[in-house]
């Protein structure tokens, strides 16, 4: 038995992601719902979405799931929120979830200008954020976890007189929407991702990136890490290695929300894969060169390192012993930056320290573990997940090895689990190639990055476009208009610009 009634033309639907679409028409369907554009009708699945609000109360094609829902059904009652109820107290129920819903939505889009930002209080942090409030929620609960869990392994803890109220210990932490946002406010350069202010006061800037936001959250375990390592000794900044390495390490980390627990030091695919690629071509690197040199590296071979220092029971004591008495070790000898009074130590004078704490009295043992080192890399560290794989066919990508890329895009999808995002990438890689023999591909990629994420105009637009590229001039363009509905315009529009160059349309 389904409910009848007509359909509502002012539904709201709220996007796990953090987007909202206001003032649609909309219907539930088994696993999902089915939003009604101009051009066309869209089914959403259910895990996709936040919150579902009909205004009118009714949900077309309810079916019931058992006997009793049945009974209930045809007893005059009808569901709510989980709670079946009658008509007229749902119309009360529904009358105030609406106005709250709508006051949420009103209260988000004046918090969505930086001028006018959200400022939220927690136990470590003064965040200030342009962000949908129930996906802040998620990340202020991992960042806190995170912290908290750092804090006990290391010893250490929030100090006065580095915020901005030099009463405070809370770190002031500013969380962007989108990196156009963060890059405009924050005045950062173009290729950098977050930052932390390491001078007082201190600051932390990192932005949200619905469309990966796997990496979004490794960017901000990343710049905290930064934060956590200062907490060791606040008048020292640490070299680049270890510091960016360590960072590093412990910006792979997960924390599960239902068992509240937070595992670090976990394989970073993406990294991992540009070592990879850097011992394909022979070019494996040197203990010595790493410690003693300040380069990129420190990033990838540095953190596979730090990975195996801390993951080697004869190590990972001695390691923390040495990252701490680098910053307070009373024999060592450290330099002024010139900067809040802090010391740093020269990236060429670490290696003796680094000996010195990890029981290596000459060169030859150091030899030996960077023998371990290496066999630690090609024998325990490998790339399996779908995640990892997208982000190693994107360093493939960046170091211009569009064979490995394309081979490590396949891989990722054939694991059933990649990312509509990986779809819609590996369909504009392909685009770019230029090959006649890839046109099937490219169409079955782009429908399933659209079957995935449907309410994404960039993936839409991809859609339309290389539909009206191969013959498809009125389905095409339905689906471009589509694409316009759902917004934004001006993405859509550059993406469509790009799409041009190399898939002409014949008119």
């Amino acid at each position: 038995m389904a409910i009848g009634g007509e359909v509502a033309q002012a539904d709201i639907l709220i996007m796990k992601d953090g987007r909202i679409f206001d003032g649609i028409s909309l219907e539930s369907k088994e696993g999902g719902y089915l939003v009604k554009f101009t051009h066309g009708d869209v089914f959403v699945p259910e895990t996709l979405v936040e919150t579902a609000v009909f205004e009118s109360g009714v949900q077309l094609e309810y079916q019931p799931k058992n006997a009793s829902e049945k009974s209930k059904l045809e007893n005059g009652l009808v569901p709510f929120q989980g709670k079946w109820m009658s008509v007229g107290k749902r119309e009360k129920m529904l009358k105030k979830f609406v106005k709250e819903q709508r006051t949420a939505i009103a209260d988000h889009a004046e918090h969505s200008v930086w001028r006018n930002r959200y400022k939220v209080k927690t136990k470590y942090f003064n965040f200030e954020h342009t962000i949908s409030p129930h996906v802040f929620a998620r990340y202020s609960r991992t960042m806190e976890a995170y912290f908290a869990a750092f804090c006990r392994e290391w010893k250490v803890k929030p100090q006065k007189g580095y915020a901005r109220d030099p009463k405070d210990t809370r770190l002031l932490v500013c969380f962007y929407s989108d990196r156009e946002l963060f890059h405009q406010v924050s005045g950062a350069n173009s290729n950098v991702l977050g930052y932390f202010r390491f001078v007082k006061p201190l600051e932390l800037d990192i932005y949200y990136d619905r469309l990966a936001p796997d990496d979004s959250t490794e960017v901000m375990f990343h710049e905290a890490n930064h934060y956590l390592q200062k907490l060791i000794n606040v008048k020292f900044s640490y070299p680049h290695f270890p510091g960016e390495a360590l960072a590093e390490f412990y910006g792979a980390s997960h924390w599960d929300d239902e068992t509240k627990t937070l595992k670090s030091g976990l394989v970073l695919e993406g990294r991992l894969t540009e070592v990879q690629t850097d011992i394909a071509k022979g070019e494996m690197m040197s203990l010595e060169k790493l410690i003693t040199t300040k380069m990129y590296e420190h990033y990838t071979w540095g953190w596979t390192l730090v990975h195996f220092l801390m993951n080697d029971k004869r190590y990972s004591k001695n390691f923390k012993k040495f990252f701490v008495g680098l910053a307070k070790d009373k024999k060592v000898s450290r330099f002024h930056l010139g900067r809040d009074n802090l010391t740093s130590i020269r990236q060429a004078d670490v290696l003796p320290l680094f000996m010195r704490y990890l029981g290596l009295k000459k060169k030859e043992d150091l030899a030996v573990m960077e023998k371990e080192w290496h066999q630690y890399i090609q024998e325990e560290l490998k790339v399996t997940s779908s995640f990892g794989l997208e982000k190693a066919a994107e360093n493939a990508l960046r170091h211009k090895r569009k064979i490995r890329g394309r081979r490590l895009y396949q891989e990722a999808i054939d694991t059933g689990e990649a990312s509509a995002n990986a779809y819609h990438r590996f369909s504009l890689f392909l685009i770019k190639e230029d090959k006649s023999e890839d046109a099937d591909k490219i169409l079955e990629l782009c429908k399933k990055a659209v079957e995935l994420d449907p309410l994404t105009g960039q993936f839409q637009t991809c859609l339309g476009h290389v539909l009206k590229a191969q013959g498809q001039l009125e389905e095409g363009t339905r689906i471009m208009k589509l694409a316009d509905e759902m917004g934004p315009k001006d993405e859509n529009a550059r993406l469509a610009k790009l799409l041009r160059r190399y898939l002409p349309i014949k008119d």
